[in-house]
């Protein structure tokens, strides 16, 4: 199991920081692993297949091109954690499941306590979650992401004021044809379906 505070924590950082290599092993990792990365001019992916994970890292510097920067000028903008459910390229993160103990930052009353399992349906995840603040994709058919929910949390700290605990936004992207089509949201159809993504960023 893996707390969406260790990952939460790790946002802000550059590759080469030892905390990195520590949510690796925390997610499953037993040595160094070496990702598959991908560079772009906006972002920079480094892939972990085996994990379930991808880090995405965007410059420090606004309008800097990523994929020129050193790992030094990096910093990790999201980070993506795979079911596998919808891409078999990918191996469902053994690190799982998923723990989050936080608050909806629109509120900041309702506590979220819950645990996403690799097997959680859009269903599950708005009676853990609560309703979504937005919602979108799937109108494309096979083209586009698929329907995805996103919720605005801040992370329970107990030993902070509660002002300055860390706001993280929670995107998770369904898996299977209900998370797409013209009657996406009715609850039978993405309701039903696992998801396939969740990005944290």
């Amino acid at each position: 199991m893996v707390g969406l505070d260790a990952l939460a924590t790790v946002l802000g950082s550059s590759p080469n920081k030892p905390e990195i290599q520590t949510l690796l092993n925390q997610v499953g990792a037993s040595s160094t692993v070496d990702p598959e990365i991908k560079a772009y001019p906006d972002v920079v992916y480094h892939n972990y297949q085996s994990l379930g994970l991808s880090l995405q890292y965007e410059a420090a510097t606004p309008g800097t091109d990523a994929s020129k920067a050193t790992a030094d000028a990096l910093r990790l903008a999201a980070i993506d954690i795979y079911s596998a459910h919808e891409d078999k390229r990918w191996t469902g993160c053994p690190g799982l499941p998923l723990q989050i103990s936080a608050t909806h930052v629109e509120t900041g009353r309702k506590t979220v306590e819950a645990i996403i399992t690799h097997d959680s349906t859009g269903k599950a995840l708005v009676s853990l979650l609560g309703e979504p603040e937005r919602k979108g994709g799937g109108a494309g058919g096979r083209s586009g992401p698929a329907a995805w929910m996103e919720w605005s949390l801040r992370l329970s700290s107990p030993d902070s004021d509660s002002r300055a605990a860390k706001e993280v936004k929670v995107q998770v992207e369904l898996a299977g044809a209900g998370a797409r089509g013209a009657d996406r949201w009715n609850a039978e159809r993405a309701g039903a379906c696992q998801w396939a993504v969740i990005t944290i960023s």
